[in-house]
């Protein structure tokens, strides 16, 4: 779904904390707070040389808890944003941008169709390794997001095993999720290449069921954090943000049962 809407600059706030795996550097920008009415946005974007490895959105409350509907980006005249979107009866949403440097890094962005409305329908996204890439510098899905105009959703993650150790992404895929009583959703990747360039995902624990419980998983050493994503099978999800510390944090927005924080992971490996 292309999404035609007018850029407005906002404040952002930077998390200056910097994490480095050989040349690969990222910070995370935070827009402020979108208004509380349906569909009202928060953007942010990155600056400078830096490239959108992902983009993400949290719900901090105090109410309207499970309402959000989720992120996307929107690339116009050669400026990338990240997108949140706040659902009916939310309080606001933060839109949250993960930030990299690296001299080669090239960086894309790709949208899916619509899912079905059916409860646990995916939409996705998926990039299957080319011509175009050579035996060094492979593109690497590095964020996934997901949105609806709807709020019933139970969130997005890389396509891997369930595991709180490293593992593969199978196929480049990103997968949104839609949740019961929703009406579709939309899937958004991010695609980087650079030489060396090797990305996995990492599962947390569960969390708890009550509203504000969360689960927290992080990269191991000499890896990057480049996305963060938050899922659950039971939507009630107030999404995900990130630590200074480069933890991802997914928060549970009361759905009697756990929510998932899904880590990606970024090396340059280098001979």
């Amino acid at each position: 779904m292309t999404h035609l809407v007018s850029l407005t600059l906002v404040l952002v706030i930077a998390t200056f904390a910097h994490f480095t795996s050989c040349k690969l550097t990222c910070l995370t920008r935070k827009s402020e707070l979108s208004g509380t009415s349906d569909d009202d946005q928060a953007r942010v974007t990155c600056e400078g040389d830096e490239r959108m490895t992902s983009c993400l959105s949290y719900l901090p409350g105090p109410g309207g808890h499970g309402t959000r509907d989720g992120e996307f980006i929107e690339v116009s005249d050669g400026v990338v944003t990240c997108l949140a979107r706040n659902g009916v009866g939310g309080t606001g949403v933060r839109a949250i941008a993960r930030c990299c440097t690296e001299d080669n890094l090239q960086c894309g962005y790709a949208g899916s169709s619509k899912s079905g409305s059916g409860d646990d329908d995916e939409s996705w996204v998926t990039y299957a390794i080319n011509a175009l890439d050579s035996e060094d510098c492979k593109t690497q899905l590095t964020g996934c997001s997901g949105n609806t105009f709807w709020r019933n959703y139970d969130g997005s993650f890389p396509k891997s095993s369930v595991s709180q150790e490293l593992t593969a992404i199978e196929d480049n895929k990103c997968v949104a999720v839609n949740g019961g009583l929703g009406q579709g959703v939309w899937a958004t990747a991010v695609y980087c290449s650079t030489d060396g360039l090797n990305c996995k995902a990492k599962w947390s624990a569960k969390s708890g069921g009550s509203q504000g419980d969360t689960a927290t998983v992080s990269c191991d050493d000499g890896w990057v954090l480049t996305g963060c994503n938050s899922y659950t099978w039971y939507k009630n999800n107030d999404g995900a943000y990130i630590t200074d510390n480069d933890e991802c944090v997914a928060v549970n927005g009361g759905n009697d049962h756990w929510i998932y924080a899904v880590a990606i992971c970024c090396q340059i490996q280098t001979t």
